[in-house]
């Protein structure tokens, strides 16, 4: 695969695309040869402390439909830190950026909430733009399946209910439409983890 390179996953909570990402860095050193300091492994929202906030909302309010437009303030400003102090400078020093979420969750999400979604797009328009995303696609009662059995997660956040993960599914398969000029992947997420990093490798490949 060429670098540098700014790969996204993104996808409804439970879909295993963090899972992924990090299956993809183990993949990178293994089959392709980079080296682990070749690879920036990320996610949003950041530590930082628009992300911190954002995080505090989700995990303290039970309405998904509340806070719509303080939840994309906050994403927004994590999201233009994010970019300018780990995303842009890896890329400068020819790294894989492989980042968990990134403006699509934004976009979808938030307009799940209520807000229009061209004008979510409109937001981003002056943002990085991946040279891959991937969305992992998995029905909502498979993800709320996978989210109640987990045990590596530390309780739900406002958005794991599934009428609120069904239409953000509906709005996932909806971004390969709605930008058509950006390399998106759909892929099936409810296969065996085997047949799904298969499909990885082959990405990555075409890269």
């Amino acid at each position: 695969m060429k670098k540098p390179a700014f790969i996204v996953y993104d996808g409804i909570d439970g879909s295993g695309k963090s899972w992924a990402c990090r299956e993809t860095k183990n993949m990178l050193i293994g089959r392709f040869g980079l080296k682990e300091s070749e690879i920036l492994l990320t996610a949003e929202p950041t530590k930082g402390q628009y992300g911190q906030k954002a995080r505090q909302m989700l995990q303290s309010q039970a309405d998904p439909e509340s806070n719509a437009k303080e939840l994309l303030d906050l994403y927004l400003m994590d999201r233009a830190e994010h970019l300018e102090k780990e995303i842009l400078p890896a890329l400068r020093q020819g790294k894989v950026v492989l980042c968990d979420r990134y403006k699509y969750s934004t976009i979808v999400y938030q307009s799940v909430q209520g807000l229009p979604i061209q004008h979510l797009i409109e937001l981003h328009a002056k943002m990085k733009v991946p040279d891959l995303v991937v969305i992992f696609d998995l029905d909502a009662d498979a993800a709320m399946h996978r989210i109640n059995n987990s045990t590596v997660r530390k309780g739900t956040d406002k958005f794991e209910k599934k009428e609120f993960l069904k239409e953000a599914r509906n709005a996932f398969l909806l971004l390969e439409t709605l930008l058509p000029s950006e390399n998106i992947k759909i892929i099936d997420a409810g296969r065996q983890k085997k047949d799904v990093m298969a499909e990885m490798e082959r990405l990555m490949r075409q890269l």
